[in-house]
């Protein structure tokens, strides 16, 4: 979800100027890519879980906390350090339509914006994908210990992320994010720690 909304802040903010086409295809493309990488860390997890009990625990444990870290450090920087996630989400933009116009040349359309092409539609591939790798570890680990009610998780998400960009940006960004990240990062605490330990204990053979 959190993932999902930085690629939707961003493509929202430069649909202006980059396209519709050109970041549809951005985030069509990025989407596809991240269900591809899904779809081979899922099966890595399950090979590791025919192997062995304590690894099934013990990696995606380690994977889940290092997002509840990077989460929990991201609550730390908006709350305390006062950052702005307006003010990043903005340099984004600003850098993302900056690498499209060199690629196009400087041109664009009588409307203003940059012209249709795959290449033009990189800069919002490369966020999406980004965003969307990360967030394919984390569904990947869950899905290695509930792959029905983890898929439940990420379509409620999406469908979430649609509805609220269809009415307007500003509802993305008026969520305080420093909410989301705590809230994200004390879930994935919490269950990262479980299965870590339990990784651990099985491996001890405290727990069988």
């Amino acid at each position: 979800m959190i993932e999902g909304s930085e690629v939707a802040i961003l493509s929202l903010a430069t649909i202006k100027q980059i396209g519709k086409r050109n970041v549809l295809l951005g985030v069509v493309l990025g989407g596809i890519g991240s269900i591809v990488t899904f779809l081979i860390v899922e099966q890595a997890f399950l090979l590791l879980k025919a192997v062995s009990d304590a690894l099934i625990n013990l990696i995606p444990g380690a994977v889940i906390l290092y997002f509840s870290y990077r989460f929990l450090r991201g609550f730390v920087k908006y709350y305390f350090g006062g950052k702005s996630f307006r003010a990043k989400m903005e340099k984004w933009r600003d850098e993302v339509v900056e690498r499209d116009l060199q690629h196009a040349g400087g041109v664009r359309t009588p409307e203003g914006q940059i012209p249709f092409s795959i290449g033009n539609s990189l800069p919002v591939f490369s966020i999406t994908m980004t965003e969307g790798f990360e967030a394919s570890l984390v569904l990947a680990a869950a899905g290695a210990f509930n792959f029905e009610w983890t898929l439940v998780g990420a379509i409620a998400s999406i469908i979430l992320l649609i509805v609220v960009c269809a009415f307007s940006y500003d509802y993305l960004m008026q969520v305080p994010r420093w909410l989301l990240d705590l809230i994200a990062g004390i879930v994935l605490l919490s269950f990262g720690s479980y299965f870590f330990i339990s990784g651990i204990l099985i491996a001890t053979g405290a727990i069988s």
